[in-house]
């Protein structure tokens, strides 16, 4: 009897883990009228006793969006491209400059500060996050 309720205790374990993704202090870089690219920073956080993965972002005010990282290779600082961005349970990732950001490329209209931009973070198994970002001088 007793490893019969263990074994189910697991199993209720497996149905319930789940990751819980919060997202604070969402920001897009303000950038002259006349630049095409800008970037996207947040703190990610996963509550949750799951880790999850950001695998996308979209928005309407760009051409592309993709996850890129600050590397130093050979003493040059490059950003590359990151396909999959994990968030481990019960941790935080941050995307600040310098480091994990999200590259806003291709900006079909001009933004400022004070103005507020859409995008939605596409999660491996909490699905889609839409959240609001605003233009900051930083």
């Amino acid at each position: 009897m007793g490893k019969i309720f263990a074994a189910l205790l697991v199993i209720v374990g497996f149905v319930y883990a789940k990751p819980e993704i919060i997202i604070e202090d969402p920001w897009v870089r303000a950038v002259p009228p006349t630049a095409k690219n800008t970037a996207l920073f947040m703190v990610i956080k996963n509550v949750g006793d799951e880790a999850d993965i950001l695998i996308g972002v979209k928005t309407n005010i760009s051409k592309m969006v993709s996850i890129h990282k600050t590397v130093n290779q050979n003493g040059v600082m490059k950003m590359v491209h990151v396909d999959r961005l994990p968030v481990p349970a019960g941790k935080s990732v941050v995307l600040k400059p310098g480091g994990y950001h999200i590259m806003v490329m291709g900006l079909k209209k001009d933004i400022k500060a004070g103005d507020n931009v859409k995008f939605t973070l596409i999660f491996e198994k909490s699905g889609e996050i839409t959240i609001k970002a605003p233009v900051k001088m930083k």
